[in-house]
């Protein structure tokens, strides 16, 4: 009885300490009330309410989402923003409440507290949900959506085979539904500017390295003068040997391969038809031919020649893996908003020419930026592997 009593008395009887059952008892209750009160701040958070109530969310995504299917619909079920936007795992749910933070931060800094704000960073922040949802296999997306409850015959067939071909292929669902509840964003955005980088770097440099990439199409001329007519042009990301300079202008050697027929375009390699340059008539009698081969594939004729010529030191840089991270972040910009982008390896490079046509009806981009992305590709496609560069 004696250690019953002393055991009692350590625990519950009052002194000049509190007792440590009294401590358990409140320390628990004290646990239960704040964790409960953690969660219903937590729960609060996900409310479509606490969601549009920064005035820049009321006023742009949510009056888009209102237009999708996601929003109304003949069953009446919704998919609010917590349900595309948070886990439902509780520790992956915490670390992304973590992250709104800073959020929350660039809302009160100001960052995108307008409309105009806030399109002026919707690329960035859209390709940032993007990354999440590919990284997560789409998971909040696949929390509602499974391909093994889908019934393909109840689709539109193109739907149907799309859908089929997502599945066996291991694709993600953001792959091609990046406009499903939002407004595209203007993707042009980040390589318009990383050619305006570009062009600065080429003022910057000044043309003064021996070994040249045009960024840009560029007029040549046969003399050191722009004043006569051009002898031809050469395309964007074209290699050029610097010869001599004068002024403003460089004489440059291009070396490339002509195929018997078409002796006024000069092609990057033999057999892949990776356009260099195209010369008037009157300049393909200045290119100087250095041996001839027979291509075995095709029986074709391709000479290697080389064309000397002047033109203007503007839009020239000395390196060519920043002209390549510009295509890259051309081809992301462009081709990856219908559908999974494949890695430009995965064609030869002249089926690159017939694929990128048949795609050029869903892409914005003028000629100038076509030719550079074609040939973007065709540097690295499985048979070229930026050989050349």
């Amino acid at each position: 009885m004696g250690f019953i009593r002393r055991l009692w008395d350590l625990f519950w009887k009052p002194s000049g300490k509190i007792g440590l059952g009294v401590l358990l008892v409140f320390g628990g209750f004290g646990g239960v009330i704040f964790w409960g009160g953690f969660n219903t701040a937590m729960e609060a958070t996900n409310t479509m309410g606490f969601c549009i109530s920064c005035h820049e969310m009321e006023s742009t995504v949510y009056q888009e989402y209102k237009e999708t299917i996601h929003y109304k619909n003949a069953s009446g079920v919704q998919a609010t923003c917590s349900d595309c936007h948070v886990p439902r795992a509780w520790t992956a749910k915490l670390v992304r409440k973590i992250e709104a933070t800073g959020e929350l931060y660039h809302h009160f800094v100001g960052t995108i507290d307008t409309k105009e704000k806030f399109e002026a960073h919707r690329a960035t922040m859209a390709k940032r949900v993007w990354a999440t949802m590919e990284a997560n296999d789409s998971q909040e997306c696949r929390n509602c959506h499974t391909f093994e409850a889908m019934d393909f015959h109840a689709q539109r067939p193109a739907s149907a085979e799309a859908m089929q071909g997502a599945q066996e292929k291991g694709e993600t669902c953001i792959s091609c539904h990046k406009g499903i509840a939002h407004k595209m964003p203007d993707l042009s955005s980040g390589y318009l500017a990383m050619f305006d980088e570009l062009r600065a770097l080429s003022q910057e440099e000044g043309a003064r390295a021996d070994k040249l990439y045009t960024i840009a199409t560029k007029d040549i001329f046969a003399e050191a003068s722009t004043d006569g007519k051009p002898t031809g042009r050469l395309l964007a990301a074209t290699e050029l040997d610097v010869i001599e300079r004068k002024g403003d202008l460089l004489k440059v050697r291009l070396d490339g391969w002509q195929q018997d027929g078409v002796e006024r375009v000069v092609y990057a390699l033999r057999g892949q038809r990776i356009f260099s340059a195209t010369l008037s008539k009157a300049a393909i009698e200045s290119v100087q031919r250095h041996q001839t081969e027979i291509d075995e594939n095709t029986e074709l004729t391709w000479h290697r020649v080389s064309v000397e010529a002047w033109t203007p030191k503007a839009d020239l840089i000395s390196d060519v893996n920043v002209l390549w991270e510009y295509g890259a972040e051309m081809y992301n910009a462009s081709c990856s908003t219908c559908h999974t982008l494949s890695s430009p390896d995965h064609l030869l490079a002249n089926q690159w020419i017939g694929n990128l046509k048949a795609m050029s009806r869903f892409i914005s981009l003028d000629k100038e930026q076509y030719r550079f992305l074609q040939k973007y590709l065709q540097f690295h496609a499985s048979d070229t592997g930026g050989k050349g560069h």
